[in-house]
């Protein structure tokens, strides 16, 4: 019996995007928990962990901004960032990437915990 083939990115994620779906989607596999019917979650949680990241990336490369009356106030990125970090440990813990959720589903952790997907990812 032949292995399914892994179900394919949405077509508008950049190489970033596409290589983070394949190595989740094929994590998943690993512990035997991936269905096809994931994708729309996998996507939603690969859109949030690539918002984060960007959110997180602009903050950094400029911290503070001047606000709509002078004064100086956090990057809006800030926010944007922590609400999509969150949404994205949501997700991950719907997909049963994040310790926790394996445990209390009795997964076995694959590897050596370097392979985790959402820790690497938003780490």
């Amino acid at each position: 019996m032949s292995r399914p083939r892994p179900v394919s990115p949405p077509d508008d994620f950049a190489e970033e995007g596409r290589a983070l779906w394949l190595r989740v989607q094929r994590h998943l596999r690993g512990q035997g928990t991936w269905e096809d019917t994931d994708a729309p979650l996998l996507e939603s949680y690969v859109r949030c962990l690539l918002m984060a990241r960007a959110a997180r990336e602009a903050a950094v490369a400029e911290p503070f901004v001047e606000g709509s009356q002078g004064q100086l106030v956090a990057h809006p990125g800030v926010k944007v960032a922590a609400d999509a970090e969150r949404d994205a440990h949501r997700y991950a813990t719907l997909l049963l990437l994040t310790p926790e959720a394996r445990k209390r589903h009795e997964i076995e952790p694959q590897g050596d915990g370097d392979d985790l997907p959402f820790l690497a990812a938003v780490g």
